[in-house]
């Protein structure tokens, strides 16, 4: 297995893998995301080839795609420490997580904030969402903030 950058030949594979994530949201979150537009999916790993701010990296292994982190670099100027990372997009093909993909996606995705002295990586994970809280747990990330909703449209 490698980590590399996204090329414009994995869109289709990248596209199915983010289905299939969205579908595994859809169903722990009880219908919370709408299906997957692959029009806005496919916007920001395309401009991963052109913006040096966005990093899309997949996990490769003869030709075929089981992992991928999208994120982008942001300036927050009222930050003491500005340069912060955020993760838009993150997952592994589901019959393939529990095998070290996903550390290996954010070891070469630390690598390059390190790289660029990025101050900090940020992400959003939902709590229901426990496999994944308790993956970014084990890698070093902890709560910092906690957002609210209030529906006002039932």
């Amino acid at each position: 297995m490698k980590i590399r950058r996204f090329i414009k030949e994995d869109l289709d594979q990248i596209l199915n893998l983010c289905r299939e994530i969205r579908e595994y949201h859809i169903n722990i979150l009880g219908g919370y995301f709408t299906q997957q537009n692959d029009a806005i999916e496919q916007e920001g790993f395309l401009a991963s080839l052109s913006d040096i701010k966005t990093v899309a990296l997949v996990a490769e292994e003869n030709n075929n795609i089981y992992g991928y982190l999208l994120a982008e670099e942001r300036i927050s100027p009222h930050l003491q420490h500005p340069k912060i990372a955020h993760i838009i997009n993150f997952g592994v093909m589901e019959k393939y997580r529990r095998q070290g993909i996903g550390k290996m996606l954010m070891n070469v995705f630390y690598e390059i904030c390190s790289e660029r002295e990025i101050d900090e990586i940020r992400l959003g994970v939902f709590n229901i969402n426990q496999r994944a809280y308790k993956f970014y747990e084990s890698y070093g990330f902890e709560p910092f903030e906690q957002r609210m909703k209030l529906e006002v449209k039932k």
